[in-house]
C-alpha cells in the first residue's frame, strides 16, 4: 500500500490580529493521515513518516556543509551516551522554551501573509540569543535563503527575502525556515520534524557512526502539543 501524508495547511486560516506578533491565531487544521501497511503497527508507520523528506535534506545541504552546528551544541566527545544526554537537556530546555515556539509562531504568522508581524517576531528572537548563537543563526539563515533564491512565485518568502536584503529584519534561520516551509506548503509538523533532524545531523556529524535520532515522532508530537495538528494512522 502506498503511504500517504495528507496536507493539513489547506484549511481556512483564522484572522491575524495586527500588533500581536507573539501570539498569532492558529489556523484551523486537519490531522495528518498516514496509511499504514496491513502488517504495520501505528508506531512503525509514524517512524517511516519521520525518516524525512529527501528534498528538504537537499535544501539544507549548504547549511550542513558550512555550519559546524546550529542551536544544539554538544560537547566534542565520541561518547554517544553523553551526546544523548546533551540532546535531552537541549530538547527539554531551549528547544521547548525558545526555538520550537518561535518556529511555530513564525509558521502560523505566514498563514495569513503577515510579513510585518514576521519581521517583528524575527527581531524579538534576537533577544533570546547571545552573540555567538546569533551569528550562527544568521549565517544559517543566509545560506538557506541563498539556496532558495531561484524558486519562482515565492509570495511571502519573496517579501521576507527583500526585507532581509534591505536589513529591515535579521534573517534568523528558524524564521527563514518557517518562510521556506510555508512556501513549499509544508505542515507545521513537518517543519518541526525536519528542523529537529537537521539539529541532530549537525550535532552528531563528528561521530564515526552517526546514531539515529530516536523518538523523533514523540518529540515532534510533544512540541506540537496544544497546536491544531495531530498524527492519525489508518491501517
Amino acid at each position: 500500500m502506498i503511504r500517504l501524508l495528507q496536507r493539513l495547511d489547506d484549511s481556512k486560516p483564522s484572522p491575524h490580529i495586527a500588533g500581536n506578533a507573539a501570539q498569532p491565531t492558529s489556523p484551523e487544521l486537519r490531522s495528518i493521515t498516514l496509511l499504514a501497511d496491513a502488517d504495520e503497527s501505528a508506531s512503525q508507520a509514524i517512524e517511516d513518516w519521520a525518516r524525512g523528506l529527501d528534498w528538504v535534506q537537499w535544501l539544507f545541504s549548504s547549511v550542513r556543509q558550512r555550519m559546524i552546528h546550529l542551536h544544539f551544541k554538544p560537547a566534542p566527545t565520541g561518547e554517544v551516551i553523553k551526546l544523548r544526554l546533551a540532546w535531552e537537556n537541549f530538547a527539554h530546555g531551549k528547544l521547548t522554551e525558545i526555538h520550537a515556539p518561535h518556529l511555530l509562531t513564525a509558521w502560523q504568522t505566514l498563514q495569513t501573509g503577515g510579513i510585518t508581524s514576521l519581521i517583528e517576531i524575527d527581531h524579538a528572537f534576537s533577544s533570546t540569543l547571545d552573540e555567538e548563537q546569533s551569528a550562527r543563526s544568521l549565517e544559517a539563515g543566509r545560506l538557506l535563503l541563498k539556496s532558495t533564491r531561484g524558486a519562482r512565485y515565492q509570495g511571502p518568502l519573496r517579501h521576507y527575502r527583500r526585507a532581509c536584503e534591505a536589513t529591515e529584519t535579521p534573517g534568523h534561520f528558524l524564521t527563514v525556515w518557517a518562510a521556506v516551509g510555508h512556501f513549499f506548503q509544508l505542515s507545521a509538523t513537518n517543519v518541526i520534524a525536519e528542523y529537529l533532524r537537521l539539529e541532530w545531523a549537525l550535532g552528531t556529524r563528528h561521530l564515526p557512526d552517526q546514531p539515529r535520532l530516536h523518538q523523533l515522532p514523540e518529540l515532534t508530537a510533544r512540541l506540537m502539543q496544544g497546536r491544531a495538528e495531530a498524527l492519525r494512522v489508518v491501517a
